[in-house]
């Protein structure tokens, strides 16, 4: 198997462009892999491709995971909309829908919590996807029990409106919380420069000087001439190929396309 250390891919190197420059930036990352997400936002697929590591066990439960937290709600309130359409042949399923949604507030609760802890600014578009999967289903639901199921509400079915009315109040906050944190990340680039300040001095001054003699190969065999290994190694820890390869970035690039 090929060594993935910075050296190796300057030896493979036959020259040196923008897609070399976001795969080194990538690998100096591989040891942080919060930073590296960050920056896999901004760079172009090939080098995300040739960088990135592929599923593990434990982002294939975080997925499987926020999945659930999505489909819950719909779940729930398709099955009350059958129940409304076919009458009683069906039993009554808020009791259902509850459940779902009760399972998914600790998924929530995680979420918020890692947000807190590691601030990114998120999406617009996905923020007002997720928020509206939770709140429109929620209504629906509820809505449906008030009316047409009303005359079956007991004590036990009253906590379950409760339990998803909380839901729906949560992810309407979030709706109007927007994409952002007050003083956190508020574009792709911030999320980049965030990463970088969580990771540990002692591990990030790794890095850097892992970068820079990656640098300082580059500019011995040729690769890059001198004043461009200058200005790479000026940059930022997390800057290097959106300095030095903008042109190459995704569409995340610009600050404004979040």
């Amino acid at each position: 198997m090929t060594s993935r250390t910075l050296k190796a891919l300057v030896d493979e190197a036959q020259e040196w462009g923008p897609l070399e420059w976001w795969r080194l930036e990538l690998r100096s990352f591989v040891g942080a892999p919060r930073a590296q997400h960050t920056l896999v936002v901004l760079a172009p697929k090939e080098a995300v491709r040739g960088e990135h590591p592929g599923l593990s066990f434990g982002s294939v439960v975080q997925s499987l995971a926020y999945l659930f937290l999505l489909i819950a709600p719909l779940i729930g309130a398709a099955a009350m909309l059958r129940w409304l359409v076919a009458g009683s042949v069906y039993d009554f399923p808020l009791a259902l829908a509850g459940v779902l949604t009760l399972i998914s507030l600790p998924i929530t609760g995680w979420s918020e919590l890692q947000r807190r802890r590691y601030p990114r600014a998120a999406a617009k578009s996905a923020v007002r996807s997720n928020s509206l999967m939770h709140v429109l289903p929620g209504l629906a639901s509820v809505i449906i029990a008030l009316t047409a199921g009303r005359d079956l509400l007991d004590g036990g079915a009253w906590a379950w409106i409760v339990v998803i009315l909380a839901d729906v109040v949560i992810y309407a906050a979030m709706f109007v919380r927007g994409n952002t944190i007050k003083d956190g990340p508020q574009n792709p680039h911030d999320n980049v420069d965030q990463s970088v300040k969580e990771i540990p001095a002692d591990q990030l001054r790794g890095i850097i000087a892992d970068r820079d003699a990656a640098i300082d190969l580059l500019v011995e065999r040729g690769l890059i001439g001198a004043a461009t290994g200058d200005d790479a190694r000026a940059t930022a820890p997390g800057h290097l190929a959106l300095t030095l390869a903008p042109e190459a970035g995704s569409a995340y690039y610009r600050p404004d396309q979040v």
